[in-house]
């Protein structure tokens, strides 16, 4: 956590000198935190194997999709896990345009990518530290992309209903609300 803020305290000032506004700032920033919330709950705690010296270490990974080994002998926990893994990456979704332009053609590229990602850091630090505290499940990335999908969803959502609004009571904007519009409007089909 201090460390994480503390890059972002490196990262704002040199954002600033670039003209980034006050708002970009705030969306980065609270981008930059949910990041961070992620990855104590991706990364943290790290166990370390403490088999025996000369144990075999195997990795628990899972390559067939929508295999769940038993999982539903606790189905309420099962379910719970799943929708953990969806919530996990809908932030993700639905804030990644405030930071940067998304087509909507490679969202199912960057959701995949997410899931991935977040699945190969579990597997390395349970390949560096030979724990098999943290399980690599192909459904984990599947569940993670879903979320990335959802959270986009939503975010073109709240951008029709704020456009309509917006238009509707022909509010101007100004400060955080203009940059707000200038994101949002960027899901307007453009007229050609």
């Amino acid at each position: 956590l201090f460390i994480g803020i503390g890059l972002l305290g490196v990262l704002l000032p040199i954002l600033w000198r670039r003209r980034r506004s006050l708002s970009f700032l705030l969306f980065f920033s609270l981008f930059w935190f949910y990041l961070l919330a992620v990855a104590s709950v991706i990364l943290f705690p790290i166990v370390i194997n403490t088999d025996y010296p000369g144990a075999i270490f195997k990795p628990s990974i899972n390559l067939v999709p929508f295999y769940f080994k038993g999982c539903f002998r606790d189905t309420g926990l099962c379910l719970r896990g799943m929708l953990e893994n969806i919530a996990l990456t809908i932030p993700f979704g639905f804030g990644i345009s405030f930071l940067c332009r998304v087509k909507p053609k490679n969202i199912p590229c960057i959701a995949l990518g997410v899931g991935i990602a977040l699945e190969l850091l579990q597997l390395i630090i349970s390949m560096v530290f030979q724990s098999s505290f943290r399980a690599t499940d192909i459904n984990d990335t599947i569940l993670n992309g879903a979320g990335v999908l959802i959270g986009y969803a939503l975010f073109r959502l709240f951008a029709w209903f704020y456009l309509t609004i917006t238009d509707h009571f022909r509010i101007r904007h100004s400060m955080i609300f203009a940059d707000i519009y200038e994101v949002v409007l960027q899901t307007r089909p453009v007229d050609g």
